[in-house]
């Protein structure tokens, strides 16, 4: 039997991390030309996000709805073929195809057993970022568990969404405002819940919470996600490889132990498995993780009984989250009060 190629140059067969792998962090400068705010116009199209289109808690049940036959939408896509390319080439559901989403993935467990003190951890990012943001509102809700009926994981755990824009949440209904204590509070319940955390701008979403033309960029969503329910994590299960590329890791991603690997496969098996694929098992039977596919959400680890896989730092982390929005997407976010208008 041969031996089993390393997963990693930086990682070695035990799962430590031998050094911080700068030149994957720059690997995910994916070039996207410079976003910027579509115009607003005669108003009509705003006017209509404002009044007509938006999700309110009435509305929140077809939501969920919506929700559901969305799910369904991309499992049928991705069984191939002519389907495919039909929606590829002629039903576009988003307003521009090349730039419907970004996602910087921040799992709130990971391991630090390597580290010194002064490592930061993504918990820690996430509550660096909530300083100084211009507007913090908190749903009462989460749409993914309540969609699912999610038994394993609490349902009232929902979102934050930073920025001007997000006043339209609490407008209609979604929730309340929050401090930034309140907010760090809701980061450790989601940690304490075994939740992962994502960093979300999703286009298409100006229609689910009414955003403005002229706000998109002062919005941003901080998702606490289980394995089972998020949307994020079933839409990338059933994307292209290229598609994938828009999940990006905050520097943590799975490393497995290879000694400690019994070759059971719980960590790769069912339709919650790895959201991209990046598990796989070597001639003798064991996990090995593709580090330039893993985005560190963590269900492989939650999934092994083994204690064979870890959420490591393996690449450095950027100073902040517009940092990863600004590099990683070419978004220039304004959701912070020291940022000035371009």
């Amino acid at each position: 039997m041969q031996e089993p190629k390393k997963q990693c140059n930086n990682i070695d067969e035990q799962g430590n991390v031998l050094y911080l792998d700068r030149e994957r962090l720059d690997r995910k400068e994916v070039g996207f030309p410079p976003y910027r705010n579509k115009p607003n116009g005669l108003g009509i199209y705003n006017w209509l996000l404002e009044n007509v289109i938006y999700m309110s808690r009435d509305r929140w049940p077809l939501a969920l709805k919506l929700y559901k036959m969305f799910v369904r939408f991309s499992v049928w896509m991705k069984q191939g073929g002519w389907k495919a390319r039909v929606y590829k080439t002629g039903i576009k559901l988003y307003p521009d195809m090349e730039r419907p989403t970004g996602t910087v993935v921040m799992p709130l467990n990971v391991d630090i057993s390597d580290h010194g003190e002064k490592t930061v951890i993504p918990l820690e990012l996430i509550k660096e970022s909530l300083k100084n943001v211009t507007y913090i509102a908190g749903m009462d809700g989460c749409l993914c568990r309540q969609a699912n009926d999610c038994g394993d994981y609490p349902h009232d755990l929902g979102c934050l969404f930073l920025g001007e824009a997000a006043k339209g949440v609490v407008k209609h209904g979604l929730g309340r405002q929050f401090t930034y204590e309140e907010a760090c509070a809701r980061v450790d319940e989601a940690a304490e819940a075994g939740l992962m955390g994502q960093a979300v701008w999703i286009e298409v979403e100006q229609m689910l919470w009414g955003v403005r033309n002229d706000l998109m960029d002062h919005f941003l969503e901080i998702c606490f996600c289980c394995p089972c329910c998020c949307i994020a994590m079933r839409l990338a299960r059933n994307a292209t490889a290229a598609e994938r590329h828009r999940f990006h890791p905050a520097g943590w991603t799975a490393v497995p132990d290879r000694t400690k690997c019994v070759g059971c496969g719980k960590c790769a098996e069912g339709h919650n498995g790895c959201p991209v694929e990046a598990i796989s098992f070597g001639e003798d039977g064991k996990v090995q993780i593709n580090q330039e596919a893993c985005v560190g959400c963590g269900i492989c680890k939650a999934r092994c009984g083994f204690d064979a896989i870890k959420i490591k730092q393996t690449m450095p982390m950027r100073k902040d989250l517009r940092e990863y929005f600004l590099k990683d997407y070419s978004l220039d976010l304004k959701v912070w009060n020291d940022q000035q208008e371009s």
